[in-house]
């Protein structure tokens, strides 16, 4: 793999690309493939529309703060949420003005239903998942978990009318699963509680065009469910289970097969689901804080930063 640098931010003083920030969340638009967004842990957000070349700030609400979770409406490129701090704030004209709600608790992550982007879903520090159904003008708790909730993936229904299918992976809890919008949730531990470490999350994705198919990394290892979370089988990988932190994963939407991850220092990826891995050392020192293989190039990866102080 060959990396480059991208990001060109005016005006931000010394610090002049995105990859000298510290990025802790990344999304691409998903009805605009050269849209992208970042949050950063003190720098607030930023927006490119040109493909990740030049970025700018994503507003004043968020100047010098935190963003750890950023949404784009599929349906309305310029309508975007974000959560900074206790607040979830909307934008309606692609970023020019911002309306916020307040929370009790830090909101940690978010998440449009594809198939009614209206409904939101947020998950916060204390563990809550909360759910609104009218762009978020009202909200209303829907589980206590207990446990910081560090991301919410949903799956569309087969038919696309259907109820869709939500997964939240809390910090150290393992994931939990509704398949009827947020009304009841599943604890899917049991199917993973023979793995050491599983209960502590790295990262969770879908595996695109493979209905019911994660891919879950925690400090066991990179586990692979082809049943929604029911089970789990582990991915083999180079090195023993708990023995490297995985700070990132990433799988082809196109090819479910072709899987990435990072550690402390490496790059690591397969072609055919684990059974055989390439490696190379990473161009940088910071910690990779997110993998995304780009939709409209499954040969490109955008991979995310942050500076670990020692």
């Amino acid at each position: 793999e060959q990396w480059a640098v991208r990001g060109t931010v005016p005006g931000v003083g010394s610090s002049s690309s995105i990859a000298t920030m510290n990025v802790v969340t990344f999304t691409q638009d998903p009805g605009d493939r050269l849209a992208f967004y970042v949050g950063t842990d003190a720098r607030g957000g930023f927006l490119s529309w040109d493909g990740g070349t030049a970025w700018r700030e994503l507003g004043k609400p968020f100047a010098s703060a935190r963003v750890d979770a950023i949404a784009v409406d599929p349906r309305a490129k310029c309508t975007i949420y974000a959560g900074s701090g206790p607040r979830v704030y909307r934008t309606t004209d692609c970023a020019r003005t911002w309306q916020s709600s307040d929370f009790e608790a830090s909101i940690t992550t978010l998440a449009l239903d594809p198939q009614a982007p209206a409904t939101i879903y947020i998950g916060n520090a204390k563990g809550d998942i909360l759910k609104s159904v009218d762009s978020g003008a009202s909200w209303r708790a829907i589980a206590r978990f207990e446990n910081r909730v560090k991301r919410l993936l949903i799956a569309p229904s087969a038919d696309g009318r259907g109820p869709v299918t939500i997964y939240a992976a809390t910090q150290t809890a393992g994931i939990r699963r509704s398949v009827n919008n947020g009304d009841a949730w599943v604890d899917l531990r049991k199917g993973m509680e023979q793995y050491p470490g599983a209960f502590d999350y790295k990262s969770l994705t879908l595996v695109p065009d493979h209905a019911g198919q994660l891919l879950y990394a925690s400090k066991y290892g990179i586990l692979r469910s082809v049943d929604s979370g029911t089970t789990w089988t582990p991915i083999a990988l180079i090195t023993a289970p708990g023995a490297v932190d995985i700070s990132a994963i990433a799988v082809n939407p196109r090819r479910g097969d072709e899987i990435a991850y990072t550690t402390g220092s490496t790059f690591y990826k397969t072609s055919d689901g684990g059974r055989t891995w390439v490696s190379k050392k990473l161009p940088t020192r910071r910690l990779v804080t997110a993998l995304h293989v780009d939709a409209a190039d499954a040969n490109t990866i955008w991979m995310t930063t942050l500076e670990v102080k020692k």
